[in-house]
């Protein structure tokens, strides 16, 4: 029989036996695949106590190893990135379970009960996005990204500006539209859209509005304030004298067709 698993990342073979333990692996079959005698793999198993190891702990170690698989990783692919926001995600929801367990208050467990009963009800807050809508909107956004669309995300990762020649008609504006709302709600900047003529910009606000209704969320207002943070959605033509004075992530969309080039600059 022949029993392949990833471990190359994970240079403690003792380490490495008690996470195939929890996998379902056996002693004899762990033995064989770390290329270790059985005695010495049954030895770590009693003085380890991997068989008394909660549940919850054996997942937050699994989680910790993937994790760290990960963030190593030389060249990551778009999923890699996924993932990695995902696992981190589930880190946290654990750090919450493990508060609850010990103060059994359910406001550990779930943030938004804490403000249930607090006073009046609220108004909810305009262009606000929950936790729960950024991970879904995430959870698009890498889903629905072409490959090539994935490589200007790493590059943004990478370099401050990217100058990108591509092809007419393969999504560039609906992307970048995604990328700076997502990007907004992460870092708090403020996203600015210069286009040829305001009419053109408004198209990144429509894709974004779009983007927005997918997780129930409406967005409005011009320039669109993110309820979370405050960062601004600005949309502007290539008007030199009112294109001026704001701050933020800058994309410039079709930038060898504005007029007058230099002078905008």
């Amino acid at each position: 029989m022949t029993i392949t698993t990833d471990t190359t990342l994970l240079h403690d073979p003792r380490r490495q036996a008690a996470l195939l333990y929890w996998q379902g692996f056996s002693v004899p079959q762990i033995a064989a695949m770390l290329q270790m005698k059985r005695p010495t793999v049954q030895s770590w198993k009693q003085r380890d106590g991997w068989d008394s190891v909660a549940p919850i702990s054996r997942v937050e170690m699994s989680l910790e190893a993937r994790l760290t698989q990960l963030i190593i990783k030389p060249q990551k692919t778009g999923g890699d990135f996924k993932e990695i926001d995902l696992l981190g995600r589930q880190i946290e929801r654990l750090a919450r379970v493990n508060r609850y367990s010990q103060t059994g208050n359910e406001a550990d467990l779930n943030p938004n009960v804490a403000n249930r009963n607090k006073g009046g009800r609220r108004k909810p807050k305009k262009n606000f996005f929950s936790d729960e809508a950024i991970e879904k909107l995430e959870q698009i956004f890498f889903e629905q990204s072409f490959e090539y669309q994935l490589h200007w995300y790493r590059a943004g990762l990478e370099h401050r500006i990217r100058d990108i020649l591509k092809s007419r008609q393969i999504g560039a504006t609906f992307y970048f539209s995604r990328e700076a709302l997502l990007r907004a709600l992460k870092t708090g900047h403020n996203q600015i859209f210069l286009s040829a003529s305001k009419t053109q910009a408004y198209v990144f606000r429509e894709y974004i509005i779009a983007f927005a209704r997918l997780v129930d969320v409406d967005l409005t207002g011009d320039p669109i304030v993110l309820g979370n943070n405050g960062a601004k959605l600005i949309f502007l033509g290539t008007n030199s004298n009112t294109a001026q004075s704001h701050n933020g992530d800058l994309y410039v969309d079709e930038i060898f067709w504005i007029p007058n080039f230099s002078g905008t600059a």
